[in-house]
C-alpha cells in the first residue's frame, strides 16, 4: 500500500511557501485603513463601498480611487487565504502525527507463523507483492544465443559492462528487477527489454532499455522501430519506460542512472 507520508510533507512545505508569500504581501498594505469593502454593480458598472473599522458609515469610493479599492479587496482575499492555509497546515500536521499506513502490513507481519499460515491479508504486503511480481516477470527469457560475460553483484551474467553498472545500481538501491524479461506485443510478437523493474511503493512495472550503439545505422533503425512498437502497446518513455544511451564519444553517465532510478523507481 502506497505510503503518502513524503507527499504530505511536501504539501506542508508548499503550504509554508504560500504562507510566507502572503505574509510578505502584507507589507504592501502598510497604512491602509482597516475595515470592510462591499462591491456592487449598478447598470453594469462596479461600485465600491468602504466601511471603516469602528464605524457603521459606508462610504462610496470614486473611480479615481479604484486602486485604493483594489488594494482593500486584495488584502481581504489574502487574509482569508492565509487563515485557510494556516488551518490546513495545522490539520495536515495533526493527521500526519497519526498516519501509519505501514501499520496495515505490520499487523500481518507481526503474527506468528501459525497465524500467518491461515490468515489472508487484506492486501499483499510489499514482500508478498515483490515475490509475486518476480514470478510474473521472469528474467533470462532472451533466446539470443550470446551468453553473458559480466557477473553482477546479484550473481547473474549480463552482456555488457553498462548492463552490469545498471544492474548493480538497481541492486544497491534495493530496486526489484529482472534481467531480459519477455514482452508480448500485438498478441504474437516478442521483445526482450534489458530490464524490467518494480516501483514498490506505486506497485508499478517499468521497463528499461539501454542502447549502446546509437551511432550504428542498422542498430539505431531497429531500436527506433522497437520503441515505436512499445509506445503503441502502452509502454511510454518517461512513464513506464526508462531509456539510457551511450556511444564511444558519450560514455554511460552513472550519475544519470541514479537520477532516473530516483525519479521513476524510488
Amino acid at each position: 500500500m502506497f505510503d503518502y507520508t513524503d507527499k504530505i510533507r511536501q504539501q506542508i512545505f508548499e503550504i509554508d511557501q504560500l504562507i510566507a508569500k502572503v505574509k510578505r504581501g502584507e507589507k504592501s498594505y502598510a497604512g491602509l485603513p482597516e475595515g470592510t469593502i462591499r462591491v456592487s454593480s449598478v447598470r453594469g458598472r462596479q461600485q465600491y463601498l468602504f466601511t471603516r473599522q469602528g464605524t457603521d458609515e459606508e462610504k462610496y469610493i470614486p473611480s479615481k480611487d479604484k486602486e485604493f479599492a483594489h488594494k482593500l479587496i486584495q488584502r481581504e482575499y489574502d487574509r482569508k487565504v492565509l487563515k485557510k492555509l494556516q488551518k490546513l497546515k495545522k490539520e495536515m500536521i495533526r493527521f500526519l502525527c497519526h498516519y501509519d499506513i505501514r501499520g496495515v502490513d505490520e499487523t500481518y507481519e507481526r503474527l506468528c507463523e501459525g497465524r500467518r499460515s491461515v490468515v489472508t491479508p487484506v492486501e499483499l504486503t510489499d514482500q508478498m507483492f515483490v515475490e509475486k511480481w518476480r514470478e510474473m516477470n521472469p528474467g533470462g527469457q532472451n533466446p539470443y544465443p550470446e551468453s553473458g560475460k559480466y557477473e553482477t553483484e546479484r550473481g547473474e551474467l549480463v552482456r555488457s559492462k553498462s548492463e552490469k553498472i545498471i544492474a548493480d545500481t538497481l541492486y544497491r538501491m534495493n530496486i526489484p528487477y529482472q534481467y531480459e524479461p519477455q514482452i508480448c506485443v500485438f498478441g504474437n510478437r516478442f521483445f526482450y527489454p534489458d530490464f524490467v523493474c518494480l516501483n514498490v511503493d506505486k506497485r508499478k512495472t517499468i521497463y528499461w532499455e539501454h542502447l549502446g550503439l546509437p551511432n550504428a545505422n542498422e542498430y539505431a533503425a531497429k531500436n527506433y522501430a522497437k520503441l515505436e512498437t512499445y509506445e503503441r502497446n502502452g509502454i511510454l518513455l518517461g512513464d513506464n519506460l526508462i531509456l539510457t544511451l551511450e556511444s564511444p564519444d558519450y560514455p554511460l553517465d552513472t550519475g544519470l542512472i541514479r537520477k532516473k532510478i530516483e525519479l521513476m523507481l524510488s
